[in-house]
């Protein structure tokens, strides 16, 4: 039964929801978990207040996507919501943002892409960086990859809240102790690494850090508002300056133009800026505030959440807030309310509720467990193609995974069988550079393997060479050794392979007697002879340094954030020596992948993600439900993660958990294996305090 047919049943609101909408506090802290009827809640809240303000009140109402604002505006033209619609100003933080902009800037220029966002930093933050000697030395170094990782380091200092009208250090002091106190200093420390790796640090400290990054932040903000020229986030930090000036001038709205109340729903994802410019609006306009979300459900710490805003109110908002909690859930199987809400009592930073099912019918839930991952493949595979087989008007199955790495073997296996299904664009791991030298490398092979003396024998050496080591050779140092190869015409990969283990130029700017040039040849050898698919992929994994996890390239190529290895080296087994059909089959995963749109979009705006079978991390499956959900390799060290020590990180990790299972409408699929790659593995803790099955 649907909420809006259960009300109907019912004649009205059940009796948490009513207590909300006839609320006499003016702000208040609505808990609503899934599947508890938020939205219409909401909306007969703001009908009230409509009524007692005698048609008076104007309401700005605040949603965390498009697709939930759009969803709202829609609402809206439901009868039962007249009165107030016209009052109403239905929003992202983004959007009201950029109507502030546009006032401050006349015509704002938006910086987007990847592309302008590094002309941005190169050309017109030219004078911010040049500014810091570290940064200037470090661009002449790295031309390419700095300006990336400043403009995101720009955008990420306004996202946790740095402000360059201060721009002093003790205000950067204070903002540091405030990040650490919210769980939000890694995103941070993030950078720091990224720019030791780079060079520009020599030491991984803050005090240095600060050095460089805050006199470039001060002065980048300054340039951007000079010319105009801003990114996304400048939507939401301009409009934040905007307000506060407008309060520190005593310039406030008049009665007709003032705000009167303030919804932000989804407030458990909200980041350190969007609680200042709320705030800031809220300040201006004298405004009343709700904030609507689940604390169990906050799991965007990785952009700059923080759960700490919904879970202490009084002490972020600086104002009494009100409490109330809906209780029931009209969405989910009753074994998933319960199970799930056993699960999230585990978290000890949360407020406790008592979530009752609605639904009396019970999901179907499986686990599958195998000596491999690749027993859970198959077990995976046999119900996806059950349920493409029914051709279920509508229906949806979703297959969750915590890394993107867990879904390259369905991706792989779905595409080679023409099973139609879509991917969100988190898993563009298959589109880095990384991934596509990888592919090249087994070309490489494949190649070898057929003994043809194709014209492409240098290059492709060279290729493998630029991945032997960390990083690419230099130029100079690669066009020498080009050079050296093509002057004994090498008709073969071993020949070019012999030429290559004599040379004696320099190496990494060190000449060594030809010792790392044998040890280049050796590599090569170990792939180009390769007897299997599987044995060519441990010879990247294990000899390649270019392929490895490296946390500080992770930022500009995703496959070195978590090489998917482990993954590729079990799946490959059945390949055995047909490395072409192992590399077509990677081309033809690859091609389905940039054919899909992205996961902004509502799923009703574009007809390919109304396919039956969608591949997902558990951080994109928020928001949606399915009819069926199969969660993957739900294995101590993946769920959670094995980088999650402390204990706010298991409870985020637990709080993601909690939203994979509550996606499923009817049925509930997990899998684990005793062993993935050279992993011995253990059944996910989380198993066991959910009760599953």
């Amino acid at each position: 039964m649907t909420h809006s047919a259960a009300l109907s049943a019912s004649g009205g609101l059940d009796q948490t929801q009513l207590a909300f909408v006839n609320a006499a506090e003016p702000d208040i802290r609505l808990l609503a978990p899934a599947g508890s009827g938020k939205t219409l809640s909401l909306l007969h809240r703001c009908t009230e207040l409509h009524r007692r303000s005698n048609g008076r009140s104007s309401y700005l109402i605040v949603s965390f996507t498009r697709a939930a604002r759009d969803e709202l505006r829609a609402r809206l033209g439901d009868p039962a919501f007249a009165g107030f619609a016209s009052r109403a100003d239905v929003v992202t933080l983004n959007g009201w943002g950029h109507r502030r902009l546009r006032a401050m800037s006349g015509a704002p220029r938006l910086h987007v892409s990847e592309f302008e966002l590094g002309s941005l930093v190169k050309n017109v933050l030219a004078p911010a960086w040049s500014s810091v000697p570290a940064l200037e030395k470090g661009m002449k170094h790295q031309p390419f990859k700095l300006p990336k990782l400043l403009a995101g380091l720009l955008d990420m200092m306004k996202t946790l809240g740095f402000d360059h009208e201060d721009g002093s250090l003790r205000m950067a002091d204070d903002r540091l102790d405030a990040l650490e106190q919210l769980g939000l200093l890694p995103l941070l420390e993030d950078y720091m690494v990224c720019l030791e790796d780079l060079g520009v640090l020599a030491t991984r400290r803050w005090e240095p850090f600060l050095e460089v990054a805050l006199p470039y932040f001060n002065a980048a903000c300054l340039q951007q508002f000079a010319t105009g020229s801003f990114t996304l986030e400048d939507q939401k930090y301009g409009a934040w300056l905007d307000q506060r000036r407008q309060v520190q001038a005593g310039n406030l709205p008049t009665p007709d133009e003032r705000i009167c109340e303030i919804l932000v729903d989804e407030f458990q994802d909200i980041n350190p800026l969007d609680l200042a410019l709320i705030l800031s609006i809220a300040e201006r306009n004298r405004s009343a505030l709700t904030i609507v979300g689940d604390d169990d459900q906050a799991i965007f710490e990785w952009r700059g959440a923080a759960p700490d805003f919904i879970l202490e109110p009084e002490r972020h908002l600086k104002r009494p807030f009100a409490t109330y909690i809906l209780e029931k859930n009209y969405r989910s199987p009753r074994n998933i309310v319960k199970k799930s809400a056993r699960l999230i009592a585990h978290n000890q930073r949360r407020v406790e509720k008592a979530m009752h099912p609605v639904s009396s019918v019970d999901a179907h839930i499986t686990i599958y467990a195998g000596d491999t991952f690749i027993d859970s493949v198959e077990n995976v595979l046999a119900e996806i193609r059950d349920f493409v087989g029914r051709k279920s008007p509508g229906a949806r199955m979703a297959l969750l995974s915590r890394k993107r790495a867990q879904l390259i073997p369905y991706q792989i296996l779905l595409a080679r069988e023409d099973i139609p299904f879509c991917a969100a664009e988190d898993l563009h791991l298959f589109l880095s550079d990384t991934f596509d030298r990888l592919v090249g490398a087994l070309r490489t092979r494949t190649m070898a393997g057929l003994g043809i003396a194709v014209p492409t024998i240098v290059d492709d050496v060279m290729a493998l060479c630029h991945s032997v080591q960390r990083y690419p050779l230099r130029k100079v140092e690669a066009d020498a050794i080009a050079k050296h190869l093509r002057s004994v015409r090498p008709k073969s990969y071993d020949a070019a392979i012999d030429q290559l283990q004599i040379y004696e130029g320099p190496i990494r700017g060190q000449t060594d007697d030809g010792a790392t040039a044998a040890s280049f040849a050796r590599k090569l050898r170990q792939l180009i002879h390769a007897p299997t698919v599987r044995t060519a992929i441990e010879a990247l994994q294990t000899l390649y340094s270019g392929f490895k996890k490296d946390y500080g390239r992770s930022v500009e190529d995703i496959f070195l954030a978590d090489p998917p290895f482990a993954y590729l080296v079990e799946f490959s087994e059945s390949y055995g020596e047909d490395f072409q059909g192992f590399v077509d089959d990677l081309e033809k995963a690859k091609d389905t992948l940039v054919r899909l749109p992205g996961m902004d979009s509502d799923d009703g705006a574009d007809a390919l993600w109304k396919k039956p079978v969608h591949l997902m991390t558990a951080l994109r499956a928020k928001g949606r439900e399915f009819d069926t959900v199969a969660m993957l390799d739900v294995v101590d060290g993946i769920w959670p993660l094995r980088a999650a020590k402390s204990e706010r990180a298991l409870e985020a990790e637990r709080r993601l958990f909690y939203v994979a299972m509550t996606r499923a409408k009817k049925r509930l699929i997990l899998t684990s294996a005793r062993r993935i790659g050279d992993h011995v593995t253990i059944p996910s803790p989380f198993l066991a305090e959910a009760a599953l099955p």
